[in-house]
């Protein structure tokens, strides 16, 4: 069965510090409705912006209230990193996750390879490739995974299904999912591990939903839901979706999840709020 995992959000008060309280029930509301694990320090919980202590503080909230965590910890200072791997040793999860090092231009596959197998060696837990290259700007290819050889998994950032098929054709170990929302039900009825999907913070349901229909072989069900999925992901890219997830999980769970941080600053609800409308009515339906 295709395992639905959620890149939480990073709930910030007011004066930019993490909430704590808000980011555990956020994520106790997730593991009631079903889903299998919780993604931490992701884009979604907008990870490169968080120093190594709030990317622990983060793991700790969460495991307070589930061990179906994998714990991303990447970054540029390769040394904050292996300790984030280390420190994770107190904590019973699923496993750690890094994107390769970015912004730098140009960075060489065998670079990034001995960037992955120094965690590896660190890590206490399977580790995870977050490969995202609209985000870091380079594509970790199957060829260069096959390489790095001490991997357990991949979130695969892409809109094109070929490439995280290409990864689990290649290498059918490893545990695949994908990370894009537009491609749910392709992911879940093509045979990859399942999907990390932001829109999970939000509604969950209907991520479950599309589960349950494809187990059922009710495809044009699923494809009913997937197209309101699309229609959600349309609305929150139209108003920024890192800020939109805030205001969506009021919306359709019913409960505050605080703020993002800058330099992504909070949206104009009302508006979003008066889009919202439009599509409430589908959305509910589903649930």
């Amino acid at each position: 069965m295709p395992e639905i995992i959620v890149p939480t959000v990073t709930p910030f008060t007011k004066e930019g510090k993490v909430d704590v309280e808000k980011l555990k029930s956020h994520v106790s509301n997730l593991v009631k409705k079903g889903v299998d694990a919780i993604f931490v320090n992701g884009s979604t919980g907008m990870g490169p912006a968080l120093s190594p202590e709030e990317k622990l503080v983060n793991l700790k909230a969460v495991y307070d209230v589930t061990n179906r965590v994998i714990f991303q910890v990447g970054g540029l200072n390769l040394n904050d990193v292996v300790r984030l791997v280390r420190e994770s040793k107190e904590f019973d999860i699923v496993g750690v996750a890094s994107y390769p090092p970015y912004y730098f231009p140009r960075m060489r596959e065998d670079w990034v390879l001995r960037y992955f197998r120094d965690l590896c060696s660190a890590s206490p837990h399977p580790v995870y490739l977050y490969n995202y290259p609209a985000a870091t700007g380079f594509d970790v290819s199957p060829a260069l995974a096959k390489e790095i050889g001490c991997l357990r998994g991949v979130k695969d950032t892409t809109q094109d299904l070929s490439h995280p098929m290409a990864l689990k054709r290649i290498l059918p170990q490893l545990k695949v999912y994908t990370g894009a929302d537009t491609l749910v039900l392709p992911s879940m009825a093509s045979g990859l591990d399942g999907v990390v999907s932001a829109l999970g913070n939000y509604a969950p349901e209907l991520l479950l939903k599309v589960r349950t229909l494809i187990e059922q072989g009710k495809l044009t069900e699923a494809s009913q839901v997937q197209q309101v999925i699309a229609e959600l992901i349309e609305l929150s890219r139209k108003y920024g979706s890192l800020a939109a997830n805030y205001v969506l999980v009021k919306e359709i769970q019913g409960y505050d999840v605080g703020l993002p941080r800058p330099p992504i600053y909070p949206i104009e609800e009302e508006k979003l709020k008066s889009d919202f409308e439009m599509l409430r009515g589908k959305v509910l339906s589903l649930r």
